[in-house]
């Protein structure tokens, strides 16, 4: 009786330990629940910021890929429109002109101290000769100087080795264009009939230039040193330093 009292104790006394231990430990899962909800909840406020971030940085950079392509279309739609409208320009220029003419684009200028020459898109193959004279937009620009199968030199008038024969359109009186570190009209009789702002134009003489061309308009007039002649300063239509294109003049 004695020994089955004792089990009975120790079985009782076993399941109030247990009972203990069970709630001891549901304490200590709520407190294990509560320490990691603190420590988590953070965690996934991070981990979904970071989510969002990853989504607006590929959106960013899908836009962005979007900009460049539209930016570069743009680019190409405006050099295309630049393209075509110099075409245009070239095309209503050769029509509305009474001469064959060749255009050609500006490959380089050539490196010279005192003179101004520029290598050219096109030589002999298409027809260019030496001597022939090259025309811009404005006005006359130069002559062929040296012809290759491909290429070709044309020296500007802006070249202290051009003599040009002149006149003024008004009057018809004649002299010869020259450079010096400017352009000027020499050989011109002191009491003639030249103004300032009268257009110089080709005369026609000699074998280069046909008469008419435009050259410039007169800037200013004095005396020649010799005071029998008149200097006349002429400002020339045509851009000598940075030409796109220019026209070689078949007569």
């Amino acid at each position: 009786m004695e020994k089955k009292f004792i089990i009975i104790f120790i079985l009782l006394f076993i399941i109030s330990i247990a009972l203990i231990i069970i709630d001891s430990e549901s304490e200590l899962n709520d407190r294990i629940y509560n320490l990691t909800s603190h420590i988590l909840t953070p965690g996934r406020k991070i981990t979904n910021q970071w989510a969002r971030y990853r989504k607006l940085k590929e959106r960013n950079r899908a836009l962005l890929k979007q900009i460049a392509k539209l930016s570069y279309k743009e680019r190409r739609y405006e050099a295309i429109k630049k393209e075509n409208e110099h075409l245009r320009k070239i095309l209503e220029f050769q029509e509305n002109f009474s001469y064959d003419l060749i255009p050609c684009e500006i490959i380089n200028r050539l490196s010279e101290a005192l003179n101004i020459s520029y290598l050219l898109s096109k030589g002999a193959s298409s027809g260019i000769r030496e001597d022939d004279p090259v025309i811009g937009f404005h006005g006359v620009f130069g002559k062929v100087l040296k012809v290759g199968k491909k290429t070709s030199v044309v020296q500007t008038l802006e070249n202290y080795n051009i003599s040009l024969s002149a006149m003024d359109k008004r009057s018809q009186v004649k002299g010869i264009l020259k450079w010096a570190r400017g352009f000027y009209l020499e050989g011109v009789p002191l009491y003639a009939d030249v103004r300032e702002g009268d257009t110089i134009v080709t005369s026609g003489r000699g074998s280069v230039f046909p008469r008419d061309l435009k050259i410039g308009k007169v800037v200013s007039l004095k005396k020649d040193k010799s005071d029998y002649s008149l200097r006349i300063e002429v400002e020339p239509f045509e851009n000598f330093r940075d030409p796109e294109v220019v026209f070689l003049l078949k007569k």
